[in-house]
């Protein structure tokens, strides 16, 4: 893994989700993609679902039978090019309402 030092897998930089409530209410707009067949799916949509619990502004979307890497694969699935797609959307979103 990422993180192989396990004393820092509740740090909130590694796993934001951990972060105090007075920090993830200062989160700006947020887009939370996660896809459905990644371990991490639940932990990315709980996150995104404790933004909306504080006020802040989240889409969250799932992509259904996309694996952790789709990303990388955009030029070669058309739900890798999705989320591509959806992702810079949101940054240019965000740039724009800044």
């Amino acid at each position: 893994m990422y993180l192989p030092d396990h004393a820092t897998w509740t740090e909130p930089d590694n796993s934001p989700i951990l972060a105090s409530d007075a920090v993830l209410a200062k989160v700006p707009p947020a887009f939370v993609c996660v896809c459905e067949l990644d371990l991490l799916r639940d932990e990315g949509i709980a996150y995104g679902e404790k933004l909306k619990s504080l006020g802040v502004k989240v889409d969250i979307k799932v992509y259904p039978g996309a694996p952790h890497q789709i990303l990388g694969m955009d030029a070669a699935l058309k739900i890798g090019k999705q989320q591509a797609d959806d992702a810079i959307k949101a940054v240019g979103d965000a740039f724009r309402a800044a």
